[in-house]
């Protein structure tokens, strides 16, 4: 765990007892928001969302009444000219950018649609579709992350999902492992939000989520002892890293994550709903005295 780590509070106070800052100005970054964000930016947001759906929405009516080969060529040629708008808004700047950001979603959207049309029409399997339409998908996703604020980002969060459902689907299904793959897109997703992206707590927050339920998952699978006990594994090892990097939302779902696995295991070890609690309680004892036992050390997180 990350030792003597001071809040941002105890930073000013110490900057302040030290003289680095004056009371006026220790007081005013106490006071200041984390976030700031304008009307005109959320304006922005807004209206590229809704854009964004009128693109969609005009695609859809366009194609619809074609054959399967117009609509793949129909969309292969929509994910080429709103490529082409998106590079044009984005270089012009400014709030305009915003509206570029939109319009890869759309041009991404056509392309791994377009992909599966494709697919479809060569006969490959379902599972194969999702698995290459989704990795087409997440692939553009990470190469526009580090260039643009916030939709790389959203396309890898949107694309890594249904990559992994298709290989369940494909390779896993029925069989115990197949939460576990959360495991891994979850911890693909967490280390992938070290870069220098945009929204890197969305990135942060669906890993810890992907691997909150793969613990869940992997825990209540068949009534089994040992199942609960790697699902606590999981959640525990997913809470450390939590705390030791100060996010919250992680901590947040290794802890929910760790307490249900813990219920599991006191359910499949004792018949009597008194000893499960008790053995609950007994858990959360030992955590509580392990972490004051740390702290007494120099190592506590603050």
């Amino acid at each position: 765990m990350a030792k003597n780590r001071k809040s941002a509070g105890a930073l000013i106070d110490d900057y302040e007892t030290s003289g680095k800052l004056t009371a006026e100005e220790a007081q005013a970054l106490r006071k200041a928001p984390q976030w700031v964000i304008s009307f005109s930016d959320i304006a922005s947001f807004l209206g590229g969302a809704v854009i964004f759906v009128g693109l969609v929405w005009i695609v859809i009516a366009l194609i619809q009444d074609l054959s399967q080969e117009a609509i793949d060529a129909a969309l292969f040629i929509a994910s080429a000219a709103t490529a082409a708008l998106a590079y044009w808004l984005i270089k012009k700047g400014g709030r305009i950018a915003v509206l570029g950001e939109c319009v890869i979603a759309v041009s991404t959207t056509a392309f791994a649609i377009g992909i599966g049309v494709l697919l479809d029409i060569l006969s490959v399997h379902e599972d194969y579709i999702v698995i290459i339409a989704a990795l087409a998908a997440l692939l553009i996703g990470i190469a526009v992350s580090f260039r643009t604020a916030f939709i790389g980002t959203i396309i890898i969060v949107a694309a890594t999902q249904p990559f992994m459902a298709g290989i369940i689907s494909e390779y896993l299904a029925d069989t115990s492992a197949a939460p576990l793959v959360f495991v891994l897109s979850g911890t693909a997703l967490i280390w992938y939000s070290l870069r220098n992206i945009g929204l890197q707590f969305v990135a942060r927050g669906a890993g810890a989520v992907s691997i909150m339920f793969a613990a869940i998952g992997f825990s209540t699978w068949e009534n089994s002892i040992w199942h609960p006990i790697v699902g606590l594994v999981i959640a525990a090892l997913l809470f450390a890293y939590g705390a030791s990097q100060l996010h919250l939302e992680i901590v947040a779902a290794g802890g929910f994550s760790f307490t249900v696995a813990t219920g599991v295991l006191a359910g499949r070890l004792f018949d009597s709903t008194l000893a499960q609690g008790i053995s609950v309680i007994g858990v959360g004892a030992l955590i509580v005295f392990t972490s004051i036992a740390i702290s007494r050390k120099g190592n506590a997180v603050t």
